[in-house]
């Protein structure tokens, strides 16, 4: 791969020239001494190859032969389907559709502080634009062995179109100028080679299992969804990732020639379907009925395991309704039961959390208890860094909530209300997010009349299976993620 430097170097100057887009590192950063094009790519890379796996970007790549670029347009022209799937993703909307993430970037960097020398930023960045050819600099050593002190050259072989592409076509398919597949047996127009891995969770990990800590910068990375897959019976049972999130469909691989149709997957990567802006919510609204819902809410009586989590948040939780000691009293609960997903609930970025609501009200409307609970992980940042509490629910487990209503036996209706969220409410306004991007979305709500003996019965559900009056969700269609194969 080396030797074709020289080629891949001019290639990538005819088609980056003028075209620099992002945001280089800071003025402030360390700058390496005069290097050669080759000599930067041969250096950096050597650097990337040196650190963990997921400060390290997907290997330089040549353009393979047949291909004018490595841009998912590109791929698009003959792989029409999985193109249009792709620019609906999450994976397509990391980069600069991210509003949260560039907010964090630009913070990793130090730009909130003009006297800062600091910049961690080129770790982030290698997992939302994980290709060498998508950075503008690249990194060819830190002082001292700090990691917020890295010295960057040019990238000569950066293509910023490419780069707006995010997590792309390229970043699973392309390795030292051949198109890896998982058959390798097509006929078509550029060097093809079969490639198992593609459906194994190690395509996934290399970024959503990555964790590690800088006490004493307060910097923690804790994305251990391959860590909660790996401890679950999905992981055991040789469940991947890909079997949940890119569900199987027939079809042919390019529409555009005449070849048979074979068993592919879907490119969505359906996850917890939060838009990263408003305008693309519409665009991910179909794809609820296709992914439904990884936890299954239902309201119980008196279930013989029922227990209300010891990790609640002191905070959220605050204002639970409690019956008196001596007073009339029913008690229900509310389980969520991670039935479908194989690994925790929520999973990810520590700020993903998820807020449950519990309202009963008597035949008047008027409110007669409440509960709630906050399902996630949570961590001080200052002054100390450590994790305070972690309630998220693994792959098979439940959670439950109590509700005390302080009433006689008379029927009352209980709504239950869930909401999932990416991040924080005081993150969001900090970064001044409003209008710029989505927090997160209502996933659940249900109305459940309790008769004169306790019993709840279910009169509504509305989740991302859509609005029904059985807690059973609707047949499976082809296009079904729980079409698990």
């Amino acid at each position: 791969m080396r030797s074709s430097f020289s080629v891949l170097l001019l290639i990538a100057a005819l088609t980056t020239a003028g075209c620099d887009k992002q945001k280089p590192a800071p003025e402030s950063a360390e700058r390496a001494p005069e290097l050669t094009d080759a000599q930067k790519v041969d250096k950096s890379w050597a650097f990337y190859e040196s650190r963990p796996y997921f400060q390290q970007p997907m290997p330089p790549t040549e353009v393979p032969k047949g291909l004018p670029d490595m841009r998912a347009e590109t791929c698009g022209g003959c792989h029409q389907e999985i193109y249009n799937e792709w620019k609906i993703s999450t994976h397509r909307r990391a980069w600069t559709d991210d509003a949260q993430f560039m907010a964090e970037l630009a913070k990793s960097r130090g730009e909130h502080d003009p006297n800062s020398q600091d910049d961690v930023g080129w770790m982030c960045v290698n997992c939302h634009t994980p290709l060498f050819n998508q950075l503008p600099e690249v990194v060819t050593g830190i002082e001292d062995g700090n990691i917020g002190k890295p010295t960057y050259v040019d990238n000569p072989l950066y293509d910023a179109t490419l780069q707006e592409d995010a997590i792309t076509c390229a970043t699973c398919h392309v390795r030292d100028g051949i198109i890896y597949g998982p058959f390798g047996d097509t006929d078509a127009p550029h060097p093809t080679a079969k490639d198992p891995n593609l459906l194994t969770e190690q395509t996934c990990t290399q970024c959503h299992q990555a964790q590690a800590e800088w006490p004493e910068r307060n910097l923690g990375c804790y994305f251990t969804t391959g860590e909660e897959w790996a401890a679950s019976t999905h992981g055991q049972t040789g469940e991947t990732c890909q079997s949940c999130h890119m569900p199987v469909v027939e079809r042919k691989l390019a529409e555009a020639f005449d070849r048979p149709e074979r068993k592919t997957r879907r490119h969505w990567f359906g996850g917890s379907l939060i838009p990263k802006h408003p305008k693309f919510a519409d665009e991910l609204e179909p794809l609820r009925k296709v992914y439904g819902t990884g936890v299954e809410i239902a309201l119980h009586d008196a279930p013989d395991d029922a227990k209300p989590s010891p990790e609640r948040d002191p905070e959220f939780s605050k204002g639970a309704t409690e019956c008196a000691p001596d007073g009339p009293c029913t008690k229900l609960w509310v389980r969520l039961t991670n039935e479908n997903a194989g690994h925790n609930f929520p999973t990810g970025d520590p700020e993903r959390h998820a807020d449950i609501e519990v309202i009963a009200k008597d035949a008047e409307g008027n409110v007669l208890a409440r509960s709630k609970d906050r399902i996630a992980s949570r961590y001080q940042w200052w002054p100390e860094l450590k994790k305070l509490t972690d309630n998220r629910i693994g792959a098979g487990e439940h959670h439950d909530i109590l509700l005390e209503v302080p009433a006689d036996a008379d029927a009352f209706s209980v709504k239950v209300i869930g909401h999932k969220y990416r991040m924080y409410e005081e993150a969001f306004e900090h970064h001044d997010l409003e209008g710029r991007y989505v927090r997160g979305r209502k996933f659940h709500e249900s109305t459940w009349q309790v008769g004169d003996d306790g019993t709840p019965s279910l009169v509504e559900i509305s989740d991302d299976w859509g609005t029904r009056n059985t807690l059973e969700p609707p047949q499976d269609s082809p296009d079904t993620a729980s079409s698990r194969k």
